[in-house]
Order: structure tokens, then sequence, then C-alpha cells
């Protein structure tokens, strides 16, 4: 089971903007949960908001781009078809694909099983897919 503080920093690096993502999820742990849940307890202690806010934000912006990168190879070395879709078309290829990684939770660790749910999400009119 992650700790807060693993989970937030799963979370950020999976986000497009990682050091945005990191500050509106330290908030919310903060604020002790769902905003419709004022009586919850913070998440974080005092000691671990200011470590994840102290991050620099230009590492955490590189280690998203490695991130990001290595879940793209598992989607194409997954399945040939879906690498073809990729090279005939990237720019489309890439928007679908940056729908899915804001869309799906980052739960798989082999290519293949990356690439159905990929395809799954793909093939439908899900966002960003046109």
């Amino acid at each position: 089971m992650l700790s807060e503080v693993q989970r937030i920093l799963v979370a950020a690096a999976h986000a497009e903007d990682a050091p945005a993502r990191l500050r509106a999820l330290v908030d919310e742990a903060c604020r002790g949960g769902a905003e419709d849940d004022a009586r919850a307890a913070p998440r974080l202690t005092a000691d671990e908001r200011a470590w994840l806010l102290a991050m620099d934000p230009d590492g955490l912006r590189v280690t998203s781009l490695l991130v990001r990168k290595l879940r793209f190879e598992r989607v194409v070395r997954g399945d040939a078809t879906l690498l073809r879709r990729f090279e005939d078309d990237p720019a489309a290829f890439t928007n679908v694909f940056r729908a899915y990684c804001r869309d799906v939770a980052p739960t798989f660790a082999f290519p293949e099983d990356e690439a159905r749910a990929f395809r799954a999400y793909a093939d439908t009119d899900a966002p960003g897919t046109g």
C-alpha cells in the first residue's frame, strides 16, 4: 500500500504539468481530502508538505517526461498495430495518448496489458480521440 507521499509523487510524475499537479495534490491532502468533507484530517504532516513543495520543479518535469515516455513505449511495444498507428499519424496518436494518460490510471506493468487498455480507450469516443 502506498503512503500518501508516494501516491502524490506517482500522480504528479504522470501529469503533463507535474509541478502544478504536485501543488494541487499537496493542497488537497493538507485540506484533509475531498472538498465536500471538511471534517477529514490532513493526510500529510507539515514536514511531508514542506518536503514535497521544496521539490525542484525542473527535476519533477524531467521525471514526468521520463515516466510518460516509458508509458508510451509500453503502449507501442505492446501492440505492433498501435506502433503503426503512431507512425501513420503521430499528432493524432499523441493527442489520444495524452487523453489516455489523463483519464486512465497507470496500473499496468506489462506492455501487452497497457497496449490492450490503450486500444480499448482509443477505440471509444473518449475525449481527445477525435
